[in-house]
């Protein structure tokens, strides 16, 4: 039993398909999905995904660094109101792209920050998307982890959140798992030149991990250039197997029961 904790199931790239790919994703033993809405324009949709498959396929709403100019108080208001919808497990994809830096990052930082504060009244998991720019200054991880530092309280009563699509260094995980994060893991880590983060994962722990595809996004090695979906989990699954030298089940199992954990589903 298989969770993939990241889908983007209702874009376009799905849409000629997408119920195919969601019976072929349970046929392939993924029982559960998270749909992530990054946009306003998004979160009903995802919302309404999640209740044609109970129990099976729930979400996460949010504005994704490239949107954070649409957040004021009128989409805050409106995500309080979604928060009391009972598929809703998480408040995400939130947090700082330096690499295509569609907004300044001081603008990045501060809606991060208001949806922070968010996050402390709707008492909801975080789904971050961090992800450095291409010179030195441009460490997206090293002002996240700062903003989280300085802004969250770790004595909260429920999982923090997961760092998505991890593409930081081995410090930067160290430092968020302390905080109590999670690393979610996809296709890149079959890719033959990220050995850095095979060495990352290692060392953290299958205790840290949860699975995702980010699909369409970032396929596995074996598909890499063509459009991803749920059903690649047991594929990113195998690659952990040996990493960590485990069985597939016990792969399946622990990152599935981290999701559980970390989305508070039963």
């Amino acid at each position: 039993m298989f969770t993939d904790s990241h889908t983007h199931l209702n874009n376009s790239a799905f849409d000629t398909d997408k119920e195919d790919v969601i019976g072929a994703a349970f046929l392939a033993g993924v029982t559960r999905m998270v749909e992530i809405a990054c946009s306003p324009a998004e979160w009903r949709n995802a919302i309404d995904l999640a209740k044609k498959y109970p129990g099976r396929i729930f979400c996460a709403c949010g504005l994704h660094p490239h949107d954070c100019t649409e957040y004021g108080p009128e989409q805050e208001n409106i995500l309080k109101k979604l928060f009391a919808e009972e598929n809703i497990k998480a408040l995400g994809e939130i947090g700082l792209d330096y690499a295509k830096k569609y907004h300044p990052a001081e603008i990045q930082k501060e809606t991060f920050l208001k949806m922070l504060k968010l996050t402390r009244e709707i008492k909801k998991p975080l789904v971050i998307h961090c992800r450095n720019g291409n010179l030195p200054e441009d460490n997206a991880y090293a002002d996240l982890i700062e903003i989280l530092k300085n802004n969250w309280a770790a004595s909260q009563n429920y999982h923090p959140g997961v760092f998505h699509c991890f593409s930081g260094s081995l410090e930067d995980a160290k430092q968020a798992a302390d905080m109590g994060f999670l690393l979610g893991i996809n296709g890149t880590i079959t890719y033959p030149k990220n050995n850095d983060l095979r060495e990352t994962v290692k060392t953290l722990g299958l205790k840290r991990i949860i699975l995702e595809t980010d699909c369409p996004y970032l396929p596995p090695q074996s598909i890499r250039g063509k459009r991803n979906d749920p059903s690649r989990i047991p594929e990113i699954a195998g690659a952990l197997t040996t990493i960590f030298g485990k069985p597939l089940k016990e792969i399946a199992e622990t990152t599935t029961l981290n999701c559980k954990e970390l989305f508070g589903w039963s």
